[in-house]
Parts: structure tokens; C-alpha cells; sequence
């Protein structure tokens, strides 16, 4: 299997399937469409550092060409993981609930910006910290943003939060799982991560996915919540 193939497989069929599911409403649409956009440019420079590094790589053959350091396929990943992911949320979050405690505005953006800092110190360690490091500090400034904006609003939104976020993560798991240890379509360097691992995926791996589903949920529930959008106003 390639990297094109994997996207037809455990991307595109889902993809299409949670659309027809959801039937999206036009006043959400606008926001779903922006999301893909930010996160390919947010990520296309981290992506191409870690690249560079030897933190990640393709072998020949898997990947059709290059864009810099990074594939063509690891790209239109950056645009179908948010697509992926929002589609699900379509469904899960209808109607948007009242803010939550303005405290949980301080608290969860005090709580990031600790990871945040933790990341940098983790990128002082050594080489098998660079991965989790480059995670956490690049990351977590973003929740930090989006919880200090919108904290409350996510925390009163927090079922469709949690369930936007955790069945994808859950579902991407599994397939960067089989298309590393099955199809060895790209290959985490050990000298970069702990070593720890949970059925085969590095620790690292499982916090990147779960990082980047995070994103992708928390802007778009504060997107489409009347009370940030006034706030913004």
C-alpha cells in the first residue's frame, strides 16, 4: 500500500459516509471549509522541520513526490484529517449550549500554557525528547488561545468535545498503526521518542494525533458557537 492508497482507504470512504450522515447546514459550512486551510498552514513548517530532522520519514516508492522535505500525500493529510474530523462533529454538536464557568477560561488556558512550557524544556533534554517537545511546544499555545477566548464555551460544549475528538483520534490510531507496522508506508525514528509504545504506536504518535483532532474540534466548536462569534465582534 502507498500513501495515496491509504488516503483512498481509510480516509476518503469515511469521509464521504459521515457527509451523507451529517448533511451539513450551510451557516457551518463556511468555518469547515476554513479549517483544512489553517491547519495546512499551520502545520506544513513543523511538519517539514521533523522531516528534516529525521524525527520521521517515507521509504521510496510509498510516496508520489516531494514538496520540500514532506510528500505530496502528507499534505493533502493536513487538508483530509480536518474534513475527517468535522464531518463527525456535524452531528455531535447541534444546538450550542450556554456558556460555561468563566473560571474554566483561566484554568484551561493556565493548564496549556504548563504544557507549553513543558515542551521547551523537553526540546533542552536530549534527542529522545524532540519529538514530544516539538508536540507540546507547538501545539499547546493554540489551546492556550482557544481556551482563554472560548474555555467556558468548550467546557459547556464538552460531550461533543470529547466525542469529536476521541473517536477519530481512536479511529486514526488504528489506521497510522496498520500503515506504519503493517504497510510501512512511514517510519517513526526511535532516537527520538521514549520508547514508550501502546499496541506498536509510539507514545508520541498517539499525542500527535490526538493534538492535531484537538485543534480541529476546538475551532470549530468555538466557530460555530453565536457567543464566541460576538465576542470576536
Amino acid at each position: 500500500m502507498t500513501y495515496l492508497e491509504f488516503h483512498l482507504f481509510f480516509l476518503l470512504p469515511p469521509l464521504l459516509l459521515l457527509l451523507l450522515w451529517a448533511r451539513p447546514r450551510p451557516p457551518r459550512v463556511w468555518a469547515y471549509l476554513l479549517m483544512p486551510l489553517i491547519a495546512l498552514l499551520y502545520t506544513t513548517p513543523w511538519d517539514n522541520y521533523l522531516v528534516w530532522r529525521g524525527v520521521w520519514g517515507y521509504p521510496e516508492g510509498k510516496v508520489l513526490l516531494r514538496l520540500g522535505y514532506v510528500p505530496l500525500e502528507e499534505y493533502l493529510f493536513f487538508l483530509l484529517q480536518p474534513l475527517l474530523t468535522g464531518a463527525l462533529l456535524f452531528r455531535l454538536a447541534q444546538t450550542p449550549p450556554p456558556g460555561g464557568p468563566g473560571l474554566a477560561r483561566v484554568a484551561g488556558g493556565g493548564v496549556w500554557l504548563l504544557l507549553a512550557a513543558s515542551g521547551v524544556i523537553l526540546l533542552a533534554l536530549g534527542e529522545r525528547f524532540l519529538y514530544l517537545g516539538l508536540i507540546l511546544a507547538y501545539f499547546a499555545p493554540v489551546f492556550v488561545l482557544q481556551w482563554a477566548y472560548g474555555g467556558d464555551l468548550l467546557w459547556a460544549w464538552r460531550r461533543p468535545l470529547l466525542l469529536g475528538v476521541g473517536l477519530p483520534t481512536l479511529y486514526l490510531w488504528v489506521a497510522d498503526g496498520w500503515a506504519i507496522l503493517r504497510e510501512g508506508i512511514w517510519w517513526i525514528a526511535p532516537r527520538y521518542t521514549l520508547g514508550l509504545k501502546a499496541f506498536g504506536l509510539p507514545l508520541e504518535e498517539m499525542v500527535f494525533f490526538l493534538f492535531t483532532n484537538l485543534a480541529v474540534v476546538q475551532g470549530l466548536l468555538l466557530a460555530w458557537h453565536p457567543e464566541a462569534l460576538r465576542r470576536l465582534r
